[in-house]
């Protein structure tokens, strides 16, 4: 997951992130409280205490719980930071309804001085104001920028929550096509992009991207097989990793989960992964 000829800064973040002996990468998604207080993360601090017994990969925090947790980060052997740069405004409380603007939060130089492996920033999709979407393009640009002087990765999520995503399946796919397009052009080191249910036209997007490819959670799934079985399918498909929140921190025991989405994607066996819950 290393480019063969990268600034040594870049080296060694994405080395941390990505496992060497896999080339995967497990984040599990913990960047949520931006938007009030969702249901089963009420107690962010011990949450994370527990999902770091389960080993993942990496960690997705916002500044705050960065500075207050930092002391859980500080072993050698724990999981990489990454960093939200951003959050997207919906239309409701608690990141309900259509996203309708775009907030950056915090600097890439913060994340620096925070000791982040990577930054995540948003692109939201189907926004109707075009002025917006440009104002969202800017930011990413500068965002790119920044990271390449500092060295740091750079992940992008396109995020299809803006009022003009489709509702048909396939419409909703090519806008996530396109998402993950824009997002290598704007200078993403590491795209975040949904799986979708669409097989095909998912490994069409990993296939035509030049950097690696993690899928993100959405909404808590019904069942622990469907969450599962969707890891599989898109690791099938040649995502190299994912960035899972609800699906972990909303499950009875985060840690298990946390173990149960390592195996499905890095073995890509349901019930393998399943016995880990058992």
């Amino acid at each position: 997951m290393i480019p063969a000829i990268a600034p040594a800064g870049m080296v060694r973040r994405l080395g941390r992130l990505f496992d060497s002996q896999t080339g995967i990468s497990i984040i599990v998604a913990m960047d949520h409280g931006i938007v009030g207080v969702p249901g089963g993360f009420h107690d962010p601090r011990s949450i994370l205490e527990t999902v770091l017994r389960a080993e993942p990969d990496g960690v997705l925090l916002n500044a705050g719980l960065a500075r207050r947790c930092a002391d859980l980060l500080a072993d050698r052997t724990s999981p990489s930071l990454v960093l939200a740069l951003d959050h997207v405004i919906h239309r409701a409380q608690r990141g309900a309804g259509a996203g309708v603007a775009h907030v950056p939060q915090v600097s890439v130089e913060e994340a620096v001085r925070l000791g982040a492996d990577c930054v995540k920033a948003m692109f939201l999709m189907g926004d109707p104001d075009r002025r917006a979407t440009a104002e969202n393009l800017a930011y990413l640009a500068d965002a790119a920028e920044r990271c390449r002087l500092w060295e740091m990765p750079l992940m992008i999520e396109p995020y299809l929550w803006g009022e003009d995503v489709p509702g048909d399946a396939d419409a909703r796919a090519e806008l996530n096509a396109d998402g993950a397009r824009m997002a290598i052009e704007i200078g993403a080191d590491i795209l975040k992009v949904e799986y979708g249910g669409n097989p095909a036209r998912f490994r069409e997007i990993v296939a035509e991207s030049p950097v690696p490819v993690v899928i993100l959670g959405g909404p808590k799934r019904p069942t622990q097989r469907e969450t599962l079985a969707d890891v599989i399918a898109a690791a099938e498909a040649g995502a190299v990793g994912l960035t899972i929140g609800r699906n972990v921190w909303q499950h009875e025991n985060p840690a298990k989960m946390t173990r149960a989405l390592t195996v499905a994607m890095v073995r890509r066996d349901l019930d393998a992964a399943l016995a880990e819950l058992a």
